[in-house]
Formats: structure tokens, C-alpha cells, sequence
């Protein structure tokens, strides 16, 4: 069973109760999120059909994902033509072994890695510290979140808090 945490991770509670106390906290976080929303209610005015492009993108996905197994074949086919390789995996547990044993197999101990919920998800970077591998964050969000031994709080802005 994955460690994977679906809910408030660790001393969030704890640590957000102490926050919340703290003007300047509280201040930076509201001015953040109202830039955000605001950029994007700037972005949206700009589209007169936004709901409809919204709608079909929703629509595009849910197409997606349910012929997924079509176009993981699909796309399994064009990464070999351009001379890739895919690993398919069952699992979080076999997804991290795959990664990890090719990281071994080059004898590097250190990795670089885009930002990713997937692996996220999977704990990744924790199977491949296991493994004496360390993984670096490349998104400077992720990093900072990495390097204070924290979690992301947000999909967009994982360091938010």
C-alpha cells in the first residue's frame, strides 16, 4: 500500500492553525491568491467563447480517457518510430523499480526531474532515495517544497503556503 497522501499531509493542521495567526502570512496569501484569480479572469475576458472552449476541452478529455488503452498504444507506437522506449507499468511499486533501475544502470546517484503529479503520486523520489539515488526538482516551487522536506500544497502553486 502506498504512503501517498490523500488528505492534509503531516503537520499541516497543526502548522496552518499557527499560521493563520500571522498577519503578514495571511496578507501575502491573500494578495497571491487575488493576483492569481485575477490573471486569470484577465486571461478568460480576453475569449469571448471561453465556456465553450471549456467545454470541449472537458470533452476532449473525457474522450481521452475513455479510449485511453487506444492511445497509450497509439502513443507506444510513436515514441518506438522515433526510437524511444516505453516501459509500462502495473503499479506505483513497479513504475519506481522501472525508474529506478534506470537510473542504476547508467551508475549515476543523482537525478534531475521535471515537475510531475505522477510522480508525485508514486512517491518517486522517496523510492529512488531508497535506492541511494538522489532526485533534484527542477520546478523552483517543487524545490524549494523538496528542499524544506514539505509537501506541495497546490497543483499550480506547490509552495504557496
Amino acid at each position: 500500500m502506498s504512503a501517498t497522501f490523500l488528505g492534509m499531509p503531516g503537520n499541516f493542521p497543526k502548522n496552518s492553525q499557527q499560521a493563520v495567526q500571522n498577519s503578514q502570512l495571511r496578507y501575502n496569501l491573500r494578495k497571491a491568491t487575488h493576483t492569481i484569480r485575477g490573471k486569470r479572469a484577465s486571461v478568460v475576458g480576453e475569449l469571448p467563447d471561453w465556456a465553450e472552449l471549456r467545454a470541449a476541452g472537458k470533452a476532449i478529455k473525457d474522450h481521452t480517457l475513455r479510449n485511453l488503452d487506444r492511445y497509450l498504444v497509439q502513443l507506444e507506437r510513436a515514441v518506438q518510430d522515433a526510437g524511444g522506449t516505453v516501459h509500462w507499468a502495473r503499479d506505483a511499486a513497479e513504475a519506481n523499480r522501472i525508474v529506478t533501475e534506470l537510473v542504476q544502470a547508467t551508475g549515476e546517484r543523482e537525478v534531475v526531474k521535471v515537475k510531475s503529479m505522477a510522480t508525485q503520486e508514486i512517491e518517486l523520489n522517496q523510492a529512488l532515495a531508497a535506492a541511494g539515488i538522489t532526485a533534484y526538482e527542477t520546478d523552483l516551487a517543487e524545490l524549494i517544497v523538496q528542499l524544506g522536506d514539505d509537501f506541495p500544497s497546490h497543483i499550480l502553486v506547490p509552495a504557496i503556503h
